[in-house]
């Protein structure tokens, strides 16, 4: 009787270990390349962004209020990779009231400059995922 309660509990637990690690597959954003990310940012982003502080050309603040920089964007507690990625794919291709318009990048392009902007994070902050 006890064999078969030890098979019964080592069965519920492989089912949850399994269901959590399909969970986890689904929901954990594969990692980008940062200084890929960092190339692109760099070249896409400072029209309007802070992107790095020894970028070469600087924003152009014509919008108000300012877009933030991207160590700002960083360090906002609610920030996940995930948050940003569905931040940026969401964004409308015309803007209105002259907010971002969405960048159109491909996958990989997307989590490489998220990937960047999640290295600006300041160390005392715990990444997110």
């Amino acid at each position: 009787m006890k064999e078969m309660e030890f098979g019964v509990l080592a069965l519920i637990a492989l089912c949850a270990a399994l269901a959590t690690s399909t969970s986890d597959a689904q929901t954990k954003i594969p990692e980008g390349d940062p200084e890929a990310g960092r190339t692109l940012a760099l070249w896409a982003c400072t029209g309007c962004h802070v992107v790095a502080p020894d970028q070469r050309m600087k924003p152009v603040y014509t919008l108000s209020p300012r877009p933030p920089h991207f160590k700002d964007i960083a360090n906002r507690p609610d920030i996940t990779a995930a948050a940003l990625q569905q931040h940026l794919k969401s964004l409308p291709t015309i803007p209105e009231d002259s907010r971002m318009a969405n960048p159109d990048l491909s996958n990989e392009e997307l989590r490489n400059v998220v990937a960047f902007i999640l290295t600006l994070r300041d160390k005392q902050t715990t990444p997110a995922q």
